[in-house]
């Protein structure tokens, strides 16, 4: 039981905030949506005008939204600056957006899929 649990702590000690981001390519951002995630879950871009691209390979709709960093408390409105359109399995949907530096997450904004683990983090420089 106790190895179980030490393997599984190893595993989760590689995920997550140690993976490197992956750059924009020429003002674009493209992603995967599925259940439930957003890949590549860490991604960067310079400031200003940036094209999000997004091709659901799951199974159920998706969309991608980008949001305030940080997750508001009680009753505070999260701040959007951009959502794409509800991508069917299969397709592929875009966002533009202009962003100034800083943290923002790129979430999933149908039902609960970001509580689920549908979000990513995007480092604009």
């Amino acid at each position: 039981m106790l190895a179980l649990g030490a393997s599984a702590a190893a595993a989760l000690g590689g995920c997550g905030q140690d993976d490197p981001a992956v750059a924009a390519r020429a003002r674009t951002l493209s992603l995967t949506l599925d259940e439930y995630r957003v890949s590549p879950q860490r991604t960067s871009a310079r400031a200003g005008r940036l094209r999000i691209v997004a091709r659901n390979t799951g199974v159920l709709t998706h969309n991608i939204a980008v949001v305030q960093h940080r997750r508001p408390i009680g009753t505070q409105e999260e701040r959007r600056y951009a959502r794409s359109e509800t991508a069917q399995p299969g397709e592929s949907v875009e966002t533009n957006v202009t962003l100034r530096a800083g943290k923002y997450r790129l979430i999933c904004t149908i039902a609960n899929h970001d509580n689920l683990g549908q979000y990513g983090e995007l480092v604009v420089k």
